[in-house]
């Protein structure tokens, strides 16, 4: 029981820090999510020109710190109702585990395929994501893969509209010595 509620006062602190808590938490991770579709745009660029893929594979490194906001950005692991320190009982089955989502050795990988439709000449790019080496339902369907398009469309508002600096921007102050 004490290790329930010690996992649980661990989940409030992410949640409200980095995960759903704010929406500023997530929206740290909008450039972050941006660079991976650049890189998934670029491969996909290259191989419909027949160029060799120049990157065909792009490592970032970070923490919980910097997975646990993107993932809630993308919608994963959010719970109907906020966690809070008064619906413990409520929460007992929430998808919010930041112990499980996050663990101490956590990674998130895009897999990018191309495959040629058998019935038509058509090329299609599909996406899948693992999380921890686990295949990670998509956000958008449940399904476990993607195609390429789809998934950018479900994203779109995030891939168009991130504004980190106007978000992160200073007010301005007056430095003038005037009184």
């Amino acid at each position: 029981m004490l290790e329930m509620v010690l996992e649980y006062l661990n989940d409030l602190k992410q949640y409200w820090k980095r995960g759903y808590g704010y929406t500023i938490n997530s929206q740290s991770s909008c450039t972050l999510f941006q660079d991976i579709f650049q890189h998934l745009d670029k491969a996909v660029e290259q191989k419909q020109s027949s160029q060799p893929i120049s990157s065909p594979v792009i490592l970032q490194f970070g923490h919980a710190e910097t997975l646990l906001p993107l993932l809630s950005l993308m919608g994963y692991f959010k719970d109907k109702e906020p966690l809070t320190a008064y619906n413990y009982k409520e929460q007992m089955h929430r998808k919010f585990r930041s112990g499980h989502i996050v663990p101490y050795a956590s990674n998130l990988i895009f897999v990018l395929y191309h495959c040629k439709n058998a019935k038509t000449p058509k090329e299609e790019f599909q996406v899948q994501m693992l999380l921890n080496e686990k295949v990670l339902p998509l956000a958008h369907s449940q399904e476990t893969v993607s195609l390429y398009e789809d998934l950018k469309n479900h994203y779109k508002d995030i891939l168009q509209s991130c504004h980190t600096s106007e978000k992160c921007e200073l007010p301005k102050v007056n430095t003038s010595d005037e009184l």
